[in-house]
């Protein structure tokens, strides 16, 4: 096999990472209410970054206040939270890995209850079939731009504190998303209606960063190329357009969000062609495709990279072997099958409240062996 994930990368802003290999952002409750933190957490990513991962990745962290979404979610919106924000990324450059802190914009996914009962706030009032969905107040025009302000607060706040780089999540049906969704977005100005106005708050934010950091500060973008829910609020050419706006837009990578690396457009059902493959042929071709999805073995991981993708973020995987990079050279290397026994969990540094967070619903797999 040609193990191409092992070679070294280097980012258009001159960054490189020693292999292509990255833990992928997993929420997981697993810090404190304030937001900053925990050793469970510092553990739980100072164990992948020892185990060879090229890039770490840390859970989504909140990037303004008042837009938490669940309990124990990191935060990047106060300078009280440097220090932990320091501690990670002193940890991960110890170990010559990026250390890249996703910023996880909730918007009407927020929960009042975690943020002293302020309404959750998008860019229309909707109400969807979710449970315990808080229907949202609208944000105006001044919010919105206090918003994007907001995040280049943050990434000032992640640069401070010494991290490689910041990533925008901009998929799975979080703030980003919600504007670029017509199921969410109702809007009649320039934030809403067609696909520019729609995909215009993200890049309005990456430009906004991007004009604010030093070139050498990594920017990445987790996006979803096409929507998953039953809404489909756009589809894949409204993704791939969207795409090709990003081209022109100084960031370092794409991470695309995906159930399976492999999976193919709802839209086009009758077409062979990947979405990671249809990403990679608009996306300009110094700005590197980060394939996820159902990536566990060696022989999947060069499956992505063969159908075009640069580097692969695992997740799964990275929970099941923390030293994933290290052995997965190995001929004998195998790995270990869900669901797991708590005690195996709690080996692998998955503590109780990374087990509480999995057990209410924030994840779609069988992670734990119930007596």
């Amino acid at each position: 096999m040609n193990e191409q994930f092992f070679q070294p990368y280097t980012f258009n802003n001159g960054a490189t990472v020693k292999n292509r290999l990255f833990m992928a952002p997993m929420t997981n409750g697993q810090s404190h209410p304030d937001g900053g933190f925990s050793e469970e957490e510092l553990n739980w990513l100072t164990m992948r970054a020892q185990g060879g991962f090229g890039a770490v990745i840390t859970a989504g962290a909140s990037p303004y206040e008042g837009d938490l979404y669940i309990e124990g979610q990191i935060g990047a919106f106060s300078d009280t939270h440097e220090d932990g924000l320091r501690r990670f990324a002193d940890m991960v450059k110890r170990e010559q890995a990026l250390s890249i802190v996703q910023l996880m914009p909730s918007g009407m996914r927020a929960k009042a209850k975690l943020n002293r009962g302020k309404q959750p706030a998008g860019p229309s009032v909707v109400q969807l079939p979710i449970p315990d969905f808080e229907q949202p107040r609208e944000l105006s025009e001044a919010q919105i731009h206090a918003i994007l302000d907001a995040f280049v607060d943050s990434a000032r706040r992640v640069h401070r504190a010494g991290a490689s780089g910041i990533e925008l999540h901009g998929a799975n049906g979080y703030l980003f998303t919600q504007f670029f969704s017509l199921t969410t977005n109702l809007r009649k100005d320039k934030w809403g209606g067609s696909v520019e106005n729609r995909a215009r708050f993200l890049l309005e934010a990456m430009r906004r960063i991007r004009a604010d950091l030093p070139s050498d500060f990594t920017i990445g973008v987790k996006i979803l190329v096409e929507d998953w829910n039953s809404g489909r609020g756009f589809d894949i050419d409204d993704g791939l357009e969207m795409i090709r706006m990003m081209n022109d837009v100084g960031f370092s990578y794409l991470n695309l969000s995906a159930m399976n690396a492999k999976e193919v457009s709802w839209k086009y059902p009758n077409q062979k062609q990947t979405n990671l493959s249809r990403v990679r042929n608009v996306l300009r071709s110094d700005i590197p495709v980060v394939a996820s999805g159902s990536l566990l073995t060696p022989q999947e991981v060069q499956d992505a990279l063969n159908d075009g993708a640069d580097m692969v973020a695992l997740g799964r995987a990275a929970i099941l072997a923390p030293d994933w990079p290290k052995r997965a050279a190995s001929p004998d290397f195998e790995i270990k099958s869900f669901p797991l026994t708590l005690e195996e969990l709690y080996a692998l540094g998955v503590s109780p409240k990374f087990v509480h967070a999995l057990r209410n619903g924030l994840s779609m797999w069988k992670f734990i062996k119930e007596n």
